[in-house]
């Protein structure tokens, strides 16, 4: 490499806490973040002049504070909270929004104010104790993990719809509902049928669980065969027609992850070691409006933008790539960058670096900060590929891609995240009348067996439209026809013919 890009941004530091590795019986989130930055620091390998210089603190938002609450409180702060509990402070405190874009996304940001000269030293942070929370639950204890403070800071929630009211009102009113309606809809346009499509889903989940074998932190570690993965074994209950219990992101984790980024300028300043560093090469960031108003249903148009655009950047193509970690909440999610990728020689088990949301662990909105840490201690041991890694929010609502390197990329990063995908949202018809035809659904699964299916629909003037339909449960709605009467709450159907 010719000249020396000193305003590059660089990670130089990755650090991460579980339950495994602090004291204590009843974690909070600021202990596990605490101890991930401290860890962090002391990667650098200058870990005194690292935290002297460091000017941004960013913390991912925590679900007590994204409306999931347990009842544990939180810091009012929540940033100088984990800062604290880590030794450091900093002027510029953010407190990320709300999603698992989150953390990839605030580092692209983080990235171009440093490329910028905007800042100087950041800590990204996340923490969940959410395994805790919910043991404490159990055994009736009240834990309190609030910290007053009236300190300012850049508190960052949006208002972006996850779900749509007509989709709540017709019964997607959790993830697993909503994402088996994206499941369903791949399923139908792959032309498979049920049993098919979960041989699919269990070969993929199957060899992300062996991979989950392989990070020290992980909380649900174990290889699962894709014979396990579709049987009622080890409470793998349904919980939808598509979904049993294991292929959704499990949330009951105590982590935490610090990931420390500088230009190179600085990191040469300070002395850290240049073979920590890692190079960010291409970022992107995209979102979409609610599902049932997506023109397309089976992949992800955001994630066809974002991992071209982020590629592009750094001149590379997906086939170049070595280690990737796709944010796999669900297995859709993970399809959806196979299909956007078409890189038939990489194997299942290589789309990810932690064994997923399944069997590393769900944290809540902070899943890409481990997925980063990883995806650094995989350059840090072969640099000769160029690394992905994705970040997903809501209903695969929002993206955010990075691409990196080991040495500096052979393009410079400008600083400019991608940011150029516009979606034209389909027009959805609140009052829908008539035949229209099941573009994609969803049954609920209980104890009692399954509830009336959702169903979304493309009526016969082309709108979108939702009802709900009561029928038998062996009865493969994919692509039929129905009657729709529209109705106050919800809209009707019924089988045509």
């Amino acid at each position: 490499m010719g000249n020396f890009d000193a305003t590059a941004p660089v990670i130089i530091g990755v650090g991460e806490a579980s339950r495994k590795t602090i004291a204590g019986e009843w974690p909070a989130p600021r202990d596990l973040a605490g101890a991930a930055i401290k860890i962090a620091l002391a990667d650098t390998g200058q870990a005194q002049a690292v935290s002297a210089a460091i000017d941004t603190i960013a913390a991912i938002r925590t679900f007590e504070d994204s409306g999931v609450s347990l009842g544990t409180g939180s810091p009012d702060n929540a940033p100088e909270a984990f800062g604290a509990a880590g030794g450091i402070t900093a002027k510029r405190l953010i407190y990320a929004d709300v999603g698992g874009q989150s953390p990839q996304a605030t580092l692209n940001e983080l990235a171009g104010d440093i490329r910028r000269g905007r800042c100087e030293m950041a800590v990204l942070v996340a923490a969940e104790a959410t395994g805790t929370a919910k043991r404490a639950r159990k055994a009736g204890i009240s834990l309190d993990w609030s910290v007053a403070s009236d300190t300012p800071l850049d508190n960052r929630l949006s208002s972006f719809p996850i779900l749509s009211r007509t989709e709540i009102r017709h019964g997607v009113i959790s993830m697993p509902l909503a994402y088996s309606m994206i499941e369903n809809a791949r399923r139908m346009a792959l032309g498979l049928n049920a049993d098919a499509y979960a041989r699919e889903m269990a070969a993929l989940w199957s060899a992300f669980s062996a991979k989950a074998e392989t990070r020290a932190h992980a909380q649900f570690p174990g290889f699962r065969s894709p014979e396990a993965l579709q049987s009622d074994d080890n409470a793998n209950y349904l919980l939808t027609d598509i979904y049993r219990r294991w292929h959704v992101a499990q949330d009951a984790v105590d982590l935490g992850g610090a990931v420390i980024l500088t230009s190179a300028g600085k990191a040469r300043e300070l002395g850290v070691p240049q073979d920590k560093w890692v190079w960010l090469a291409g970022a992107a960031v995209a979102a979409e409006p609610p599902l049932s108003e997506r023109a397309v249903i089976h992949r992800s148009a955001a994630l066809d933008f974002a991992i071209p655009a982020a590629l592009d950047q750094a001149g590379l193509s997906a086939t170049e790539l070595g280690p990737v970690d796709i944010y796999s909440c669900f297995p859709c999610a993970v399809f959806a960058a196979v299909d956007s990728m078409q890189d038939a020689g990489r194997a299942l088990g290589d789309y990810t670096l932690t064994g997923g949301l399944s069997f590393f662990g769900g944290p809540g909105n902070g899943y890409a900060v481990y997925n980063i840490a990883a995806m650094v201690d995989a350059l840090r041991r072969d640099g000769s590929k160029p690394a992905l890694v994705t970040a997903n929010g809501g209903v695969m609502s929002k993206q955010a891609v990075g691409i990196y390197t080991a040495a500096q990329p052979a393009i410079a990063w400008s600083g400019d995240v991608a940011k150029g995908y516009a979606p034209t949202p389909r027009a959805l018809d609140d009052a829908p009348q008539g035949k229209a035809r099941v573009r994609s659904f969803v049954r609920s699964a209980g104890k009692d067996g399954f509830g009336p299916a959702t169903l979304l629909l493309e009526t016969e003037g082309g709108a979108r439209a939702m009802a709900v339909i009561d029928c038998p449960v062996d009865v493969d709605l994919g692509n039929a026809v129905v009657a729709v009467t529209p109705g106050e709450k919800r809209h009707i159907a019924t089988l045509v013919g």
